[in-house]
């Protein structure tokens, strides 16, 4: 048993971490099922991986929708036994209980390792998001283009991007701009 945790990295990239007692083998598995990741991020029903993957009959998946661009699934080994279709949802919809608040203790503790900009960056990229120049956001804020210019970078820094497009990119998906 275990949660295996879909972060959203880049336009339709995720990055895979998970928590449990999972063998090698099956986590290879899982990361590279683009069936599974699509069906853990897009869907709420519980099913056997084997719907989704050859080789796992007897291994439950029920995904939940996490916070901005995460997503997880409980993944749960049952023994070699028969499940009923309605015992699969009936069990799916206790364990979704227990996983949010599972998910949540783990947002706590990894929220604190985000990326952190300021107020001032906040907004320079707020306003960049919207097709502003330094200059104009200069303009707008009353504060220097080299000042504008100077949060800009500290914020392509502190996400780790390329330029202020990728900035931007991060900044949404970690939930520190809103759409």
């Amino acid at each position: 048993m275990g949660i295996v945790i879909f972060e959203l990295s880049d336009l339709f990239q995720f990055d895979v971490s998970h928590f449990g007692n999972f063998n090698d083998a099956f986590l290879d598995n899982i990361k590279s099922n683009n069936e599974l990741v699509r069906y853990c991020v897009n869907e709420v029903k519980t099913i056997q991986l084997s719907e989704l993957s050859k080789g796992c009959e007897f291994t439950l998946i029920i995904p939940i929708s996490l916070h901005n661009n995460k997503f997880a699934c409980l993944v749960i080994e049952l023994p070699s036994l028969s499940v009923e279709s309605h015992n699969i949802q009936v069990m799916g919809d206790y364990w979704r209980i227990f996983l949010v608040e599972i998910f949540e203790a783990y947002r706590r503790v990894f929220s604190s390792n985000a990326v952190k900009i300021t107020r001032r960056e906040k907004e320079c990229i707020q306003w960049a998001s919207m097709g502003k120049t330094s200059w104009e956001i200069s303009q707008i804020l009353s504060i220097s283009q080299r000042t504008v210019d100077f949060h800009l970078t500290n914020c392509i820094r502190k996400t780790n991007s390329t330029n202020r497009q990728h900035a931007i990119v991060k900044c949404i998906l970690s939930g520190q701009l809103l759409t």
